[in-house]
């Protein structure tokens, strides 16, 4: 067993984890059963990789950590018209959309406590933020329409694909937990899948760079997706670099 951190973190990309560490670079990692890990005092930051890789990955390092509270964090689509991309949702709720047409399955619950102060850390770093909820899909939502119609079925904010399968570990271990995603994305955008970002979570450039070659018509979508991708994960940056370290000084267990 290693020693204990104060907070643990998942986050399915390396951008994503990078947010965690004030968006710059970071430091080595080390393997914990089988996913890297990135640690700081009272803070450890796991890659998760994409989708349900994220189960295997909380289930497994949570059995290698003692944390006081376990937290998914990330980007998301949007699903409601109203949210831009930068606004910051502290998710109470978040449902896997396999349970869609099927008998009620429990969600994953955010801490209230937590998500409080999500909020009060928010609004004293200027940054917008709301309670919502989220639904954890398996393959990623590319299009507008697509977005619409699981918006259509509960109401949820965003959509992403790792928060469910987080949460759900962390209350099987008995932990407080907390899911916060930013907008990228948004409702009416679409998106157009690129060889570029593999499933453990990293991005190819030279993949991406020679797909681009070869698909020049997408140059101006990608442009504002990069646009949008860097706002989201400034927010995020900005909100971590505030509320973990108060997150660790408030003792949450």
């Amino acid at each position: 067993m290693h020693a204990a951190p104060v907070i643990l973190v998942f986050a399915a990309q390396e951008t994503e984890v990078r947010a965690c560490f004030g968006g710059g670079a970071i430091g080595p990692s080390r393997d914990v059963a089988g996913f890297p890990v990135y640690e700081t005092a009272g803070l450890a930051v796991c890659q998760t990789g994409l989708g349900r890789r994220s189960h295997n990955a909380a289930t497994a390092v949570l059995g290698h950590f003692k944390p006081e509270a376990v937290l998914s964090v990330g980007t998301a689509g949007g699903l409601n018209l109203d949210l831009s991309a930068g606004q910051l949702i502290a998710c109470s709720h978040v449902h896997h959309a396999g349970a869609r047409g099927a008998p009620e399955e429990t969600p994953a619950f955010s801490d209230e406590r937590l998500m409080t102060l999500a909020l009060e850390v928010a609004g004293g770093a200027g940054i917008e933020a709301r309670i919502g909820s989220a639904v954890t899909v398996d393959e990623v939502v590319w299009t507008s329409s697509g977005k619409a119609d699981l918006h259509a079925w509960m109401g949820h904010d965003v959509v992403e694909m790792e928060s469910y399968w987080i949460g759900k570990a962390a209350a099987a271990a008995d932990l407080p937990y907390l899911a916060l995603r930013v907008v990228t994305d948004q409702a009416a955008d679409e998106l157009v899948e690129t060889p570029a970002i593999s499933a453990d979570g990293t991005f190819d450039v030279n993949a991406f760079q020679a797909w681009i070659k070869d698909h020049p018509e997408y140059i101006p979508m990608f442009a504002q997706q990069a646009e949008r991708q860097r706002l989201g994960l400034g927010t995020l940056a900005r909100f971590l670099s505030a509320f973990l370290p108060r997150l660790a000084g408030s003792r949450v267990a």
